[in-house]
Parts: C-alpha cells; sequence; structure tokens
C-alpha cells in the first residue's frame, strides 16, 4: 500500500512539474502567430499573406522550399509566396507555416535523447502522408484534406516536449513499453502519470492552435471523443496505425494500433483499398523528404 501512496504522489508531483514547464513553453514565432490568426477572416487576400510570411525571410524561405519539393510536383518553380497561395490555397499555406513554427520550437539543443529525434519525424510525416492518402480516398471536403496533413505531422508533439523536457523518465517509458510490449502511451501514463495526448493538447491551447489541429493531437487514440471534429480525428488515427504497420520512423513503442471500431465504421474501406493507400503512402512518403529536413534541422 506505502508503494502505491508513494509512486501516486511521486506522479503528482511529477504532473505539477510538468504543467510548470508548459508554462515556460517558448511562443510560436510572431509571423507563424499572426498567419494562424487570418485563418477565420474572410478578408484576408493572397498578397496579404504574402506580406506576413515574408516578414520572416527564414520562414518564407522555408515555405517554398516545401512547395518546390518533390512531394508537391509542380512543374515549374514556385517563386512568391502569393503564387504558392494561389496554387495551393490559404490553408494549405497557413499550415505549411504553422508546421514549420513547431518545427522550430522543439529543435533542441543537440542532446541525444531516449527518443531518436529523425525516427520521430520520419513516423510524424509518414503518419502526415497517410492522413492525406486517405482524406483523398475518402473523399473529404478540401479544407479539411488540407488539415490532416498538419495533423499528422504535429500528432505526437506532446512526445516531443515529455523527451526534451523530461529526458530521463521518458527513457523509462520507452523502455518499459518495450520491455512489457505495450503501447508508449500506455507506459507514459504508467512511468510518468501523464500521456503525450494531453500534454499535446496543453501544448495547442497554450499555443493558440485552431480547435481541429488541437482535436487530432488530443484525440488520436481517443477518435469516439472527437464529437466536432471526428472526421479528421479518425482520419489521423488510421494514418498512424499506417505509419506504425510500414514501420515509418519510431514514435516510442513497436505496436501496430488496433483500428478504433468507430473508425472502421466511419470509413468502411474493403482490404484492396487499405493496401493501396499503403502503397501510395510509401511512394509519397519517399517525396517528403524535404519536410523530413526542415523537421530535422538539415
Amino acid at each position: 500500500m506505502a508503494t502505491t501512496i508513494e509512486t501516486k504522489l511521486k506522479q503528482e508531483r511529477l504532473l505539477r512539474i510538468i504543467e510548470d514547464e508548459l508554462q515556460d513553453l517558448p511562443p510560436l514565432p510572431a509571423v507563424v502567430v499572426r498567419v494562424m490568426q487570418t485563418i477565420n477572416d474572410p478578408t484576408t487576400s493572397a498578397s496579404d499573406l504574402n506580406r506576413l510570411i515574408s516578414s520572416d525571410q527564414a520562414i518564407a524561405s522555408k515555405v517554398l522550399r516545401l512547395v518546390n519539393s518533390s512531394y508537391y510536383g509542380f512543374p515549374r518553380r514556385i517563386t512568391t509566396i502569393t503564387h504558392a497561395v494561389v496554387i495551393l490555397g490559404f490553408n494549405t499555406v497557413r499550415n505549411l507555416v504553422t508546421s514549420l513554427g513547431v518545427f522550430n520550437s522543439f529543435d533542441g539543443d543537440g542532446t541525444p535523447t531516449a527518443l531518436d529525434r529523425n525516427a520521430f519525424w520520419a513516423h510524424s510525416i509518414g503518419t502526415a502522408v497517410a492522413a492525406s492518402v486517405i482524406a483523398k480516398r475518402k473523399a473529404i471536403p478540401t479544407k479539411l484534406a488540407e488539415e490532416v496533413f498538419v495533423g499528422g505531422l504535429l500528432h505526437d508533439i506532446g512526445k516531443l516536449f515529455l523527451d526534451q523536457y523530461f529526458p530521463d523518465q521518458y527513457a523509462i517509458s520507452i523502455k518499459l513499453a518495450r520491455a512489457a510490449k505495450i503501447s508508449i502511451w500506455d507506459s507514459e501514463k504508467t512511468a510518468l502519470g501523464v500521456g503525450h495526448a494531453l500534454v499535446g493538447k496543453r501544448i495547442a491551447e497554450k499555443w493558440n492552435l485552431p480547435p481541429s489541429l488541437t482535436s487530432m493531437v488530443t484525440l488520436h487514440h481517443q477518435p469516439a471523443f472527437a464529437k466536432d471534429h471526428f472526421e479528421i480525428t479518425a482520419i489521423v488515427h488510421a494514418a498512424d496505425r499506417i505509419a506504425h504497420k510500414l514501420k515509418l520512423g519510431f514514435a516510442g513503442d513497436d505496436l501496430v494500433p488496433t483500428l478504433a471500431p468507430e473508425v472502421q465504421q466511419w470509413l468502411a474501406l474493403p482490404p484492396a483499398t487499405w493496401e493501396s493507400i499503403e502503397a501510395e503512402t510509401m511512394q509519397k512518403f519517399e517525396d517528403a523528404k524535404e519536410f523530413m529536413k526542415m523537421a530535422t534541422g538539415a
């Protein structure tokens, strides 16, 4: 009994420390915040977005590198943010800027940790690519389809925070997941008293990320609770499973998650379609190398 009480008190102390560290989490770059604020402003034009993004030359150049990568496959080079907005649309460009802001916020100091950054971002990019492929097959509205890519990319940001700010404890979580053959989400809750999804929710709230993106970060393991954003959260849930199955990177455990029954029922995809989705995901993952470079600072 004493051991149980001591463990609970230790976890409660750790939770308080985690909350304190979250308060000290650096804000997103100013340009990212301003770009996100345009999401619900119908008066924003392509030139307005160009002015905002171009005020940060580092982010502007990275956006252009991404839109000219083989992932998008445009035959002619795009040389301005305005042109990128016209070709890709407001939402895609805004989502790229948001992703770049998060990449910059978790670049760390180069100290090795238990969660290999290259493998982590490979998993996240694999999830993002799979989410886009599923969205296309399901033919969901374009705006939602554009959001699932960034949702897949950022769905595990809570893991980055835990690994960066609590490396010793997170190393224990990863060891426990492997030894006990359980998910990293379950091992986090055992070792730390909190899972990456809840930590991701706190980060999303601190950064004022859009509710749809917050849902994908918070509920990708529990899509049934994503009442207002079920479709996109369900897609990221399924995409996460595909990234695990195809062994795209490493996200803390070696398990292939089970597809939630409500997601399976909503997607209603036959086995042949799933095989096709997996094949296309592998192909497009190879085309997403520029995202990997951005995420890892290469």
